[in-house]
């Protein structure tokens, strides 16, 4: 007899945007610093960082994460900058997954600390893991990282491996005359290992915005029906996660091959995620500068307003990006949580 009226209650509850999206997924940036400079993201001399004082604390996002689960978000993904570089951030994913209701809880990174900390996220119960590795080469590595070194990331990919913290998905940006010639090497690489590895177009963000990186940019759909030809490529219906990527497999492979491509095939009318910066703007469309501030509500501990933030979020969220026709995003990746 209360069916209809608990029905009535959960639509009520449930966040759908304006274009009547749902909104499942919340990727949180816990800090805008970083311990690398990619060229692409955070270039050598960046500067303009936020003071610690105005991040959000463990506490402020263990309460945004519970308003959001009661409104049907069930996926959280911690980012930065590098959110490893904040500290404590196991504790941080051991919280959400005690304090909170949301079912996953995932973590990017770039891997130059994973593996010290590899044994709290695996304690702490860390559902998903991405590591960002632009190159297999090491000098091509630290010339697109500046600081970084690319046999500290593999220990960190292996350690998890053995922790369990499956599955484990590798982020490549492809970057025409950068590292576009290791494709088909990174494909290979699925054959022997339990690897998801994602190719990711350029976005014209921040410093991916910028005329040189511009004709950097690499059609990933193009690569894609290349790799189908020559590998065998074949596509697959397993989700692995709440993301965009759209995955393919070669013949007998242990891994999977990903592709992200907001660009040439564009998901933007699929995407049920909102952004929260590490200072408590929400972001409801990566491309578009839109946000709802929510600090002020969520220091306070006024959780109705941050539920009326979430939903004012929803009233902004347009249909798709201009990226094709040229529109560009100034605000630095690191600061919205990649």
């Amino acid at each position: 007899m209360n069916a209809p009226n608990t029905l009535t209650q959960l639509a009520k509850a449930s966040l759908v945007d304006v274009c009547g999206r749902a909104v499942k997924s919340l990727r949180i940036s816990v800090t805008d610093r970083c311990n690398l400079r990619c060229t692409y993201c955070l270039p050598a001399g960046s500067a303009g960082f936020n003071q610690s004082e105005d991040l959000l604390s463990f506490d402020d996002i263990v309460r945004v994460v519970r308003v959001a689960c009661r409104l049907g978000v069930d996926h959280v993904r911690l980012t930065g900058g590098e959110p490893l570089v904040r500290a404590g951030l196991p504790e941080l994913v051991a919280r959400l997954k005690t304090e909170t209701p949301v079912r996953e809880v995932a973590l990017t990174t770039n891997g130059v600390l994973l593996e010290r900390n590899v044994p709290a996220l695996a304690s702490a119960k860390l559902d998903r893991l991405t590591v960002s590795v632009d190159s297999l080469q090491p000098d091509r590595f630290r010339a697109i990282t500046c600081l970084g070194s690319i046999d500290d990331v593999w220990r960190g990919v292996r350690a998890a491996a053995e922790a369990g913290l499956h599955p484990l998905k590798i982020n490549v940006l492809v970057l025409r005359g950068v590292n576009d010639d290791e494709i088909d090497a990174w494909v290979e690489l699925t054959r022997d290992h339990d690897l998801a590895i994602r190719f990711l177009e350029l976005m014209p963000v921040g410093e991916g915005g910028s005329a040189e990186l511009a004709r950097r940019y690499v059609d990933l759909t193009e690569v894609r029906r290349r790799l189908e030809r020559d590998f065998g490529l074949t596509p697959i219906e397993t989700r692995m996660g709440n993301g965009p990527a759209r995955y393919w497999k070669v013949p007998r492979a242990l891994g999977v091959v990903g592709f992200i491509t907001p660009i040439s095939d564009a998901y933007c009318d699929k995407c049920s995620r909102f952004r929260l910066t590490a200072t408590g703007d929400l972001r409801p469309c990566l491309a578009h500068e839109l946000s709802v501030p929510l600090r002020e509500a969520i220091r306070a501990g006024d959780d109705e307003a941050i539920e009326a933030g979430f939903r004012q979020a929803g009233a902004l969220k347009p249909a798709g990006h201009a990226w094709r026709q040229g529109g560009l995003t100034q605000i630095r990746m690191s600061s919205i949580g990649g």
